[in-house]
């Protein structure tokens, strides 16, 4: 717990400075976190192993959502086509990428590309406050579920994926999630610009949830407890921003339904 405590700590002090000041800062950070989130989601391809030209694939889609369509939260509908077309060109010379493995590149590629875009645009389009507020919402839905399940959890969630998981975990997220996110939404003042906030603020508890289940069934799949090593009790960059990845999606579609 101290070592996990102590790498939430220093990323605290990384993460934070460069979401609140921006410009460059938050560029290379995005930078970096898709850099690495290729290398996690490829590199446990490992029966067998995947082969390095995928990575220059990918990389280049990554460059292209990092690049492109910076006045949408969502990246390209023809870069995704254009990514789709290269993966599946690849089963044809490539005797280990079968459409299991394709579809998995495609997919994986697709959501965590779109979700780094879309955190680069919010940014970018929306302010600071708006990224935190996902940020909350999302990991106050993570500590509320971890803390209720330790101390009244029984009923398992979903085994199958992640057995500490409970379901009176699963609602103490949702409901520290949504207090922290609609209070920090009320000071800041993004909760008087539309109503729209406070089902997008309740649905994200949930829905963080989910993306993190949805990586943990993949990591059941390839048979790794953590996508990697890098961060100290926390796994990977994957493992850290499973759910914010999925949840930027989410809240994106809040704020596109009504223009904000």
């Amino acid at each position: 717990m101290k070592e996990r405590i102590n790498t939430a700590l220093c990323l605290i002090a990384v993460v934070v400075p460069a979401v609140v000041f921006g410009g460059i800062f938050y560029k290379i950070l995005i930078a970096i976190v898709m850099g690495l989130s290729i290398y996690e989601m490829l590199h446990i391809c490992s029966r067998p192993r995947i082969g390095l030209y995928m990575y220059f694939l990918v990389g280049a889609f990554f460059v292209g959502g990092f690049l492109l369509s910076r006045d949408s939260l969502l990246i390209s509908n023809y870069l995704i086509l254009v990514y789709m077309a290269c993966v599946l060109a690849c089963m044809i010379f490539d005797e280990t990428c079968n459409i299991e493995r394709a579809a998995y590149v495609f997919t994986m590629g697709t959501l965590v590309c779109a979700g780094c875009h879309a955190l680069l645009v919010m940014r970018l389009s929306y302010g600071w406050e708006y990224l935190l507020l996902l940020a909350i919402a999302t990991f106050g839905s993570d500590t509320g579920a971890y803390f209720t399940g330790m101390a009244i959890g029984k009923h398992k969630l979903i085994p199958r994926l992640s057995p500490k998981k409970t379901i009176e975990g699963s609602i103490g997220g949702i409901i520290l999630g949504s207090v922290l996110g609609l209070i920090f939404a009320y000071f800041t003042g993004i909760l008087a610009k539309h109503w729209i906030i406070v089902p997008a603020v309740i649905v994200m508890t949930l829905t963080g949830q989910i993306g993190d289940l949805i990586f943990s069934a993949i990591k059941r799949y390839f048979e790794v407890k953590d996508y990697s090593k890098l961060l100290p009790g926390h796994g990977g960059i994957l493992d850290r921003i499973d759910s914010l990845t999925y949840n930027v999606l989410i809240f994106s579609f809040f704020l596109m339904i009504v223009g904000l």
